[in-house]
């Protein structure tokens, strides 16, 4: 369903309703928050329901970063951290000197600073802090992430911070994809500092959390891939797309099923004829 047909749908219901005319930014309008109202809805029920499930489908996204065992070596993606007083506390390859602000390289060969895609889009965010990801303007929820550590400590010379001498990719060792586990921000830091074995984070068992609009993992240092699966709010021209996937009947990513569309429109005409309760009309 294209959005002509859209905006045909919400006429004839508004004209049954006897309501006043919406222009197409009004109708726009109410279409968005409808998304967010059909996205939050079907949210909350994903693990129990086979429909919400398919509901959100187009809008379940991957997000993959990551650093190669030559990209490691090269010293062409050092991050250094300061502390208090700017003293520098540690260095190490990190995503945000790859993935930045500025959009992401054309070739793993490029080097920070050079020549990069289309600055970054609302879909997908960038790195700072070494690597701390920051949250895309369309970034709705988390429903997984998946890291790799590498073996930082045979080959980062901590004293410097550079490589090892005679240390190549080939000496660059991964671990296999390990789930993170999400904790609170109070969680995140007692479980990180604390003493206990049954809880303290490790390579083993990393724990994320949101803060400041990014997402903070622990052992950060050694991280070298990084793997999300996020839901991502579309945006109405991409939610209600007629374009389906090559050979298939199947929507296009971030486009709703026509059978989701309609339950979305129906909630976007039930916005805007009570559009004044509680503002101008008190509630009945």
């Amino acid at each position: 369903m294209n959005l002509e047909e859209v905006y045909d749908y919400i006429d004839l219901f508004l004209d049954k309703a006897d309501q006043p005319y919406f222009t197409t930014e009004e109708k726009n309008k109410f279409l968005n928050l409808a998304i967010s109202d059909f996205i939050n809805m079907n949210y909350q029920k994903m693990t129990v329901d086979e429909d919400s499930r398919r509901a959100l489908s187009g809008c379940i996204d991957w997000k993959r970063f990551t650093l190669s065992e030559t990209e490691i070596v090269s010293e062409n993606y050092i991050y250094e951290s300061t502390g208090i007083m700017n003293i520098l506390t540690q260095s190490y390859p990190a995503l945000s000197l790859k993935y930045t602000d500025k959009g992401i390289p054309l070739d793993p060969t490029d080097l920070p600073g050079t020549t990069f895609t289309a600055s970054t889009s609302d879909m997908t965010g960038y790195f700072l802090y070494g690597n701390e990801y920051v949250l895309p303007k369309q970034h709705l929820y988390v429903l997984s992430i998946g890291v790799k550590y590498y073996n930082k400590d045979e080959i980062i010379d901590p004293s410097t911070g550079k490589i090892y001498p005679d240390v190549s990719s080939a000496d660059v060792v991964s671990s296999p994809t390990i789930s993170v586990k999400n904790k609170s921000t109070r969680d995140y830091y007692e479980h990180t500092y604390t003493n206990d074995p049954f809880n303290k984070s490790g390579e083993d068992t990393p724990f994320w959390q949101y803060i400041e609009n990014r997402i903070s993992i622990t052992n950060a240092s050694a991280i070298r891939y990084i793997n999300m699966q996020v839901i991502t709010l579309p945006t109405v021209n991409e939610a209600f797309s007629a374009s389906t996937h090559e050979s298939s009947t199947a929507p296009i990513p971030r486009t709703f099923t026509e059978h989701h569309q309609k339950q979305i429109i129906e909630l976007a005409v039930n916005r805007m004829t009570r559009v004044d309760e509680g503002l101008i009309t008190p509630p009945s």
